[in-house]
């Protein structure tokens, strides 16, 4: 995750590898969960591995709620922790939701889906292509964010409208998953929380235009 913040308010952007995996799935097993918001096919795409006939609806249902899941996972280090402690974390349900529940979703068994045995099936099946894929976008997210032209925006994007405002911001916290999908599209999940696209992400003053209005709200 990359952050931006002082100490009165915190935000970062990450494009997290359990989500990727689970697009990865989606799109490799042909899926079409109902989900809000609905997510565009990964870019680059991937390869559709499964014959339509042995597409369940019932793994769509059952990707849909795991999607949910996910997405309620991520977010901050708590304030009121210590520095980072791995070995505290299969013990500890905050850290486990902040590094969206390793534990349940080791290979090869992925106990965690162990309820949803036909998701858990096609998780195991598609799950070395998936972390490939993954893993190679996450260095091409690295990449781009290190870039001289994008290190410090959101920072950039605070001083300014703090500039506006005539004062510092008020404390707040923002995170920013990025998702490599076909599209240029933001879904504010929450005050706190959105998803953007990496096209968006990528373009600065589009970028820009979309955040600083929240930031404005926040601050």
């Amino acid at each position: 995750m990359q952050l931006a913040g002082i100490t009165s308010w915190r935000m970062g952007t990450d494009e997290p590898q359990s989500l990727l995996m689970a697009l990865y799935v989606r799109d490799a097993c042909g899926l079409h969960p109902q989900v809000d918001p609905d997510i565009p096919p990964v870019e680059p795409a991937v390869p559709f591995g499964e014959k339509r006939a042995q597409v369940d609806s019932l793994a769509s249902a059952q990707w849909a709620d795991w999607w949910q899941q996910l997405l309620d996972g991520g977010g901050f280090w708590p304030e009121h922790k210590s520095p980072p402690d791995m070995s505290r974390l299969r013990h500890d349900p905050e850290l486990q939701r902040i590094f969206y529940w390793p534990s349940r979703h080791l290979p090869p068994d992925f106990v965690g889906l162990s309820g949803t045995p036909e998701l858990q099936a096609l998780v195991r099946r598609h799950y070395e292509a998936a972390r490939v894929w993954s893993e190679a976008r996450k260095h091409e997210f690295v990449a781009l964010s290190s870039a001289r032209q994008r290190v410090s925006l959101e920072s950039e994007i605070v001083r300014t409208v703090e500039r506006g405002l005539g004062r510092t911001a008020r404390p707040f916290e923002f995170d920013i998953r990025v998702l490599p999908v076909v599209s240029v599209q933001a879904w504010r999940l929450s005050s706190g929380r959105a998803l953007v696209t990496r096209a968006l992400f990528r373009d600065r003053a589009a970028y820009g235009k979309w955040l600083r209005p929240i930031i404005e709200e926040l601050a």
